[in-house]
């Protein structure tokens, strides 16, 4: 990921060196879009496999974060150099995008291996040893005892049939890859692609000015709203956040497209009214659907296709935002759709559908380790009994286990 990520940027900030090539700085940018495609898989699914269940939100996050924290670098080096008119004011943005991918193939040399792979692929010492550099010298943690609970829940999966790339379609890993793809398209559709592409047309519809400076205010709310989600998915937990966040930026977005089409021309008190609104929308959206989309969409695969589920489900999240990307211009334009700052009322709806959504088909994985949430599906326990139910494990959420290392089926069946 790191590599293919410096020769994508080596191709883009080198297409003036001999005149301005087009073409390169497009194929350049193809090639660093591929790292992005593979550390939007890999990275949170690495995350929480090495998470502990009670952490496993908030390092989750810091996908998240770290993406906002670059944005925000980025649009002021941006802003800084706004003014310049020679090839620096572009290959300096371009150029800071091998910072990220140099830090991870320093770094990669201290990163474990994840634990859960490890068992997978039959290698049980070496989770152990895993576990063991990851715990320290906790009295009360055993990696051993650990490695024979993951052990036991991965012969389990295996016994219900062998792992396919066509599982995401079959029995309770289909529930699983709809919420999955769900939850990553109605990030994208309640606004998300719009306001990350097009917030600058969205404001001066609206008629504001001193754009860059709202846009530059805005992005340091949404990391802020970032770092405080680093506590409230795991206190809190996801299904109450996923829903109150989404009533509160359904009515943000529906209160501005309302007041741009009740108050034309646009006053003084109507354009500060809509401002406020999409601060809260930025502020509320980046403490809840923008952290919490990843750390679901994650925590909901199965052991045996979380890769395929998860990669299936970024796609078809990129997909819907490739679509809003493209045809919101035509549908805002005065000369084509002429919606303007209406197009809100769009969002907007997504944004309420996403609430019975989550209501009806998001389960609470607050607290619960992966091998729990196995459990669970497999046994096709109800959405809203996930925290309740009892039946099959121990209190340390991992399967019951015999002194074999084998499930207890007695034991599961009750």
């Amino acid at each position: 990921m790191g590599a293919i990520a410096i020769v994508g940027v080596l191709i883009q900030i080198t297409a003036s060196v001999h005149g301005y090539r087009y073409w390169q700085l497009v194929a350049g940018k193809l090639i660093n879009s591929i790292s992005m495609g593979i550390a939007c898989n890999v990275v949170p699914t690495y995350q929480s496999e090495l998470a502990p269940a009670k952490w496993r939100g908030a390092i989750i996050n810091l996908y998240q974060a770290v993406q906002i924290i670059g944005v925000v670098i980025a649009t002021a080096v941006v802003y800084s150099l706004s003014t310049k008119d020679s090839t620096m004011a572009w290959q300096i943005p371009v150029g800071l995008q091998f910072v990220a991918p140099f830090i991870l193939l320093v770094g990669v040399t201290w990163m474990p291996e994840s634990p859960r792979w490890l068992v997978w692929q039959g290698r049980t010492e070496e989770a152990r040893d895993v576990l063991h550099r990851l715990h320290g010298e906790d009295p009360n943690y055993s990696a051993t005892a650990e490695v024979e609970a993951l052990v036991a829940a991965f012969d389990e999966e295996k016994a219900i049939r062998a792992p396919s790339l066509l599982d995401v379609f079959k029995g309770t890993d289909l529930r699983r890859t709809m919420i999955s793809v769900g939850v990553q398209c109605l990030q994208q559709a309640q606004g998300s692609s719009y306001m990350t592409n097009y917030i600058v047309l969205f404001l001066i519809s609206l008629g504001m000015t001193n754009v860059f400076q709202v846009v530059m205010i805005l992005y340091c709310l949404y990391l802020a709203a970032i770092l405080f989600s680093f506590i409230l998915p795991d206190y809190f937990g996801r299904r109450p956040m996923l829903i109150w966040g989404a009533a509160v930026c359904a009515a943000c977005l529906t209160i501005v497209s309302a007041l741009n089409v009740g108050i034309s021309p646009a006053t003084d008190s109507s354009q500060k009214a809509g401002l406020a609104m999409i601060f809260i929308w930025y502020f509320v959206f980046g403490l809840v659907w923008s952290p919490l989309t990843w750390i679901t969409s994650t925590e909901v695969c199965s052991a045996r296709v979380r890769e395929p589920t998860l990669t299936l489900a970024t796609f078809s999240g990129f997909g819907v935002g490739l679509i809003i990307t493209f045809v919101s211009p035509y549908i805002q334009d005065a000369q084509y759709g002429n919606l303007g700052g209406s197009i809100g009322f769009i969002w907007a709806a997504f944004t309420w559908i996403s609430i019975p959504f989550v209501y009806f088909l998001i389960p609470e994985f607050k607290g619960l380790s992966l091998e729990r949430i196995d459990y669970l599906f497999e046994h096709k326990v109800a959405t809203r009994q996930f925290q309740s139910y009892q039946g099959g494990m121990d209190e340390e959420n991992v399967p019951t286990v015999s002194h074999s290392g084998s499930f207890d089926k007695a034991d599961a069946d009750k």
